[in-house]
C-alpha cells in the first residue's frame, strides 16, 4: 500500500512503510468527490476518503497474524491459482504484526476523532 499525497495527510499515514494484508481479486470504483488515499501497482484505488467520516480501505489494516492462518487454509485454492505459497503471507504477517497493531490503532483512533466519534 502506497499512500498518495492526500494519504500522507490522512490517518493512513500511520501505516506508511508497514505491510498490510491486501489480497483480493476485485477492485472498486470511487465515488465522485472522493480522494484516493493509497494505491498499489495492481490496485489504483487501495483506499479512499469521502469527507472526514468515510475512510474506505481495500485492505486489512489490523488483522492479527493468527487470524491469517485461517484465511490461508480457507483460500488455499485461490492462493495456488495466484501462484502464492502460503509461507510468504504467513511470514510477512508474523514479521509485520508487532509494528502494524499499534499503527492500526493510531489510524482508526485518528479517523474516529476527526469524524467526531
Amino acid at each position: 500500500m502506497r499512500p498518495t499525497p492526500e494519504g500522507t495527510a490522512s490517518p493512513l499515514r500511520h501505516l506508511a512503510g508497514v505491510p498490510v494484508l491486501h489480497w483480493h481479486n476485485d477492485m472498486f470504483g470511487i465515488p465522485e468527490n472522493a480522494q484516493v488515499l493509497a494505491d498499489t501497482p495492481a490496485c489504483p484505488h487501495q483506499a479512499f476518503a469521502l469527507g472526514t467520516r468515510i475512510l474506505a480501505p481495500q485492505f486489512h489494516l489490523g488483522t492479527p497474524a493468527q487470524d491469517i492462518e485461517r484465511w490461508l487454509v480457507g483460500h488455499a485454492e485461490a492462493l495456488a491459482a495466484a501462484d502464492i505459497h502460503p509461507a510468504e503471507p504467513r511470514r510477512a504477517a508474523s514479521e509485520a504484526a508487532p509494528e502494524l497493531h499499534p499503527r492500526a490503532i493510531a489510524t482508526v483512533t485518528e479517523w474516529l476523532t476527526a469524524a467526531g466519534c
